[in-house]
């Protein structure tokens, strides 16, 4: 690809500072933003003219595959006191990071009118409270409530440009956010599938997916990033396709959960865990394999009548590097059902009863709804949770993914 192209995309619709660095830490290019905030001059420039103590941060974004989150909060170059929300994402080719790419947030553009809004509104506050004021200081008073009020609607309507901005943002995350979340696979083979996803915001943090294995096998995985916004959002979509490289041709789940564990201990160092489940149902001899990362338990129907939850004791992943997992395997025949959900389900919470819905009401739910097809009981699962909630709010996103295994002579 051409280089000067290489970035066009994210330089063309990126509003936050985009600055691109060679392997040594020279600065190659910079969209607008950066220009401005930086300087013009920056083409050329080494890395720790964006600030004091980057190049150490570069160091390692350069030799590793790390994704270095970090505030910048002075620089050499610029003319004021430069707050940035930064990361540095290695740009890998070949097999090696040949150049480091840094994205900035610039806080300090929204500080300053949040402060200033605050101020007004102060200042008005007083004004409007002055006690009888002398017929002398009425026009005054007048005048300065007028002059403020002013200021007060400028103010909020720049800070109303960059939230409408920042909102934009946002809506184009979630955009590429659901283009992630995968179509229902195929109903025609012997597993029926059946998904709701409803993210607390305008982005979330869980992600689900399902994978061929092999002929007989599927893989189902559930995953709940720490958060919320638009880095958790990220941080799943970066999970997915790491779980789409390890998970096809593997059949054990406690090996891909160990691998995403690993990669995610290197790479993502923002302070962000990840809960997760994974099981590979296999139709060639009836079983569930599973492996869980401090995901919340499954519930598992057998033979129309036992219905239980599954264990899932493994560590979160991004916890400890060298963190164990293991397999377990059950049983999983014709007519069986499974569900997996994401903490949001369960820890949904009533102002009104002062508790949560918990996982008993989760079971009694599941089992008065089981008679009805996978979509249904998922809709009336969370009509359950929406009404024991009554008005309260939710904190969390509400993810769940539900399997049956179909009997043959089963049309429906």
């Amino acid at each position: 690809m051409d280089e000067k192209k290489r970035y066009e995309v994210l330089f063309r619709y990126v509003t936050d500072v985009v600055v691109v660095m060679d392997s040594n830490g020279k600065i190659l290019d910079a969209n607008d933003k950066a220009r401005a905030v930086f300087g013009k001059g920056i083409l050329g420039a080494n890395v720790d003219a964006l600030g004091h103590g980057i190049s150490e941060r570069f160091d390692s974004a350069g030799t590793t595959q790390v994704v270095q989150s970090f505030h910048i909060r002075d620089t050499k170059t610029s003319r004021r006191n430069l707050f940035l929300r930064a990361n540095l994402v290695p740009v890998e080719s070949n097999g090696r990071v040949d150049e480091v790419v840094l994205i900035g947030r610039d806080c300090m553009e929204i500080e300053p009118y949040r402060e200033e809004v605050d101020r007004l509104r102060e200042q008005l506050k007083a004004l409007r409270g002055e006690k009888k004021p002398s017929e002398k200081s009425k026009g005054k008073s007048a005048s300065s409530l007028a002059a403020a009020l002013r200021k007060l609607e400028v103010a909020n309507q720049k800070l109303g440009d960059m939230y409408k901005t920042l909102n934009g943002e946002l809506e184009l995350a979630a955009t590429l956010q659901k283009s992630l979340i995968p179509e229902p696979p195929a109903q025609d083979g012997r597993l029926r599938f059946a998904f709701h996803y409803e993210p607390m915001g305008h982005v979330g943090g869980d992600y689900y997916d399902v994978v061929d294995i092999d002929d007989s096998k599927k893989g189902v995985f559930l995953a709940d990033v720490s958060g919320h916004g638009v880095s958790s959002a990220f941080i799943a979509a970066m999970l997915k396709i790491s779980f789409r490289n390890y998970a096809p041709g593997c059949g054990s789940p406690a090996k891909v959960l160990k691998r995403l564990n690993r990669e995610y201990c290197n790479v993502i160092q923002t302070g962000d865990y990840v809960t997760a489940f994974y099981a590979v149902f296999d139709t060639s001899n009836n079983s569930i394999v599973y492996s869980g990362a401090g995901h919340p338990r499954p519930i598992c129907r057998h033979r129309k009548k036992n219905i239980s939850f599954l264990s899932s004791e493994g560590f979160f992943i991004g916890m400890f590097e060298d963190a164990d997992y293991d397999d377990s395997v059950i049983d999983f025949v014709e007519g069986d059902r499974f569900l997996a959900y994401t903490d949001g389900i369960i820890e949904a919470y009533s102002s009104q009863k002062n508790e949560q819905f918990g996982e008993k009401r989760l079971l009694e739910s599941f089992g008065m709804h089981d008679g009805r097809s996978l979509p249904v009981m998922l809709q009336r699962i969370i009509e359950d949770v929406k009404r024991f909630m009554h008005k309260s709010s939710f904190y969390d996103d509400l993810a769940m993914i539900a399997v049956e295994y179909k009997r043959q002579r089963d049309k429906r």
